[in-house]
């Protein structure tokens, strides 16, 4: 199924944005279908988006079932930049070990003084 993202939102930007193509996302890997993410048309992109749209989908389905089932067209050079750093981010999670999970937040929280 081609999802032409740009007939549900202008960017690829907020939490708002993501909340829009959720549910056309999940109701296609529901049916289980092939999902083409299609973004021409889209110029405004960011980490956050992708990751609460699409990547997520790493950790539901597994990133070889992602792989298979996920393509991703019509990015800008921005887009790209920002969905691989997302799809990396994942990819990377999902193969640490929960000590490592509770690691990072902690230094992440340090980090930022929330710890």
């Amino acid at each position: 199924m081609t999802i032409h993202v740009s007939e549900f939102i202008a960017t690829a930007f907020s939490p708002e944005d993501a909340e829009k193509i959720n549910p056309v996302i999940s109701q296609a890997v529901a049916d289980n279908e092939v999902v083409v993410l299609d973004f021409s048309g889209i110029t405004f992109f960011t980490t956050y988006f992708f990751s609460s749209a699409i990547t997520r989908f790493v950790f539901e389905l597994g990133p070889e079932m992602y792989d298979k089932k996920f393509q991703v067209t019509g990015l800008t050079e921005v887009g790209k930049t920002a969905y691989t750093h997302s799809l990396d981010f994942a990819r990377e999670e999902i193969e640490l070990t929960e000590e490592q999970k509770l690691a990072r937040l902690e230094a992440f929280a340090s980090e930022f003084g929330e710890g």
